[in-house]
């Protein structure tokens, strides 16, 4: 509840030019340039190391699993801040603030996981049921479309997009390796992080409405749907075989 009421509390925040009517200018012109947009030749580095370690996950496993949590966990404080943070000449220093919280809400759930870990990343309780999540979360983060919206396969492009270091095309990702480890994960960080990835999938929606990003709309797909499924599979009870819980989150 808590979550859907800053929706409407929490404004953007701008040092130039800030009224109500200007909100949606500010939310437009913050995202579209945040630092994350702008990272060039940066990409092939956080792209490769993103891959590196999934890599190592699916090799090591558990032995990595401290390894993998602080990874998750700094990488979605840096989406707070390279996604929803700019500066421009309209509005001046700008930033969205309720994803701002959100993308640290999120952040902070998995630096607890992290000092207190409780996800088992050893994959033993594998169902093919699940598989379908990997593809979707697979298409999303490797993004096969160019800046234009047309399909793009070439493996080489993917070092130079941007999606290791993007909170929509990475979650999805991330939500699918927690659900293939069920129900040996932290329940309260899974819950939490499919929540938000629900909230942000649905605003991500809004490119069907224009012919020209529908590609956009595309490919946050797999966000909304993942995040929506993990989200009723956090309050199955038969998935985490326990007695029935408030849900209070």
């Amino acid at each position: 509840m808590v979550l859907v009421v800053i929706q409407s509390v929490l404004l953007p925040f701008a040092s130039k030019n800030f009224s109500f009517s200007e909100i949606g200018g500010i939310i437009s012109a913050t995202l579209s340039n945040a630092p994350q947009t702008h990272l060039g030749c940066w990409n092939i580095l956080f792209q490769s190391l993103s891959l590196l370690i999934l890599i190592m996950l699916c090799v090591c496993r558990g032995k990595v699993r401290t390894f993998f949590n602080g990874y998750v966990a700094i990488s979605y404080v840096v989406f707070a801040f390279i996604q929803n943070v700019a500066v421009t000449e309209r509005y001046g220093f700008s930033m969205v603030t309720v994803n701002l919280a959100m993308f640290l809400f999120v952040a902070f759930v998995w630096i607890y996981e992290t000092l207190r870990p409780e996800n088992v990343y050893d994959f033993s309780n594998f169902k093919w049921k699940y598989a379908w999540m990997i593809i979707l979360a697979l298409f999303a983060y490797y993004c096969p479309f160019d800046s234009n919206g047309a399909l793009d396969f070439n493996p080489i492009h993917f070092f130079e997009r941007n999606t290791a270091t993007a909170f929509c095309l990475t979650t999805p990702l991330f939500l699918t390796i927690l659900t293939l480890n069920l129900p040996k994960v932290n329940r309260v960080t899974y819950r939490i992080t499919a929540i938000i990835g629900f909230i942000i999938g649905c605003y991500n929606m809004m490119p069907f409405l224009n012919p020209s990003t529908v590609y956009v709309g595309i490919v946050h797909l797999p966000l909304l749907i993942i995040s929506l499924y993990c989200i009723v599979l956090s309050y199955s009870n038969k998935v985490w075989n326990t007695e029935p819980v408030a849900a209070d989150l």
